[in-house]
């Protein structure tokens, strides 16, 4: 995936006029996508000592596989982007096809 700080400042603007507390902590999503599912096992197994949770794993079309994994974090657009980049070279180190970016959800109050 393409990381453009600009695209991800304006993101993070938008957000805030969204009502989401970006100076707070959300939660991240990323995904990651593979013909290989032992290959996106992989990629789990580097992220899981960092805090992330595996959010699933499954197949889409196309003999394709796709991970999705979530980390509670506070992220700023610089944060976001330096991330991007370390998952675009995790998904070539874990020979990997895409890191296919992030998603964020707001953290519910229970």
């Amino acid at each position: 995936m393409t990381s453009d700080i600009n695209r991800l400042t304006h993101t993070f603007r938008n957000m805030n006029s969204d009502g989401f507390d970006t100076a707070g902590y959300l939660k991240w999503g990323f995904f990651f996508v593979d013909t290989n599912k032992e290959h996106l096992l992989a990629v789990f197994e580097e992220l899981q000592g960092s805090g992330y949770n595996l959010g699933s794993i499954g197949e889409r079309e196309g003999g394709l596989w796709q991970l999705y994994v979530t980390k509670i974090d506070i992220l700023t657009p610089e944060k976001l982007h330096k991330r991007n980049l370390a998952f675009n070279e995790l998904a070539q180190y874990c020979s990997v096809q895409l890191y296919d970016g992030w998603d964020v959800e707001r953290i519910e109050a229970n």
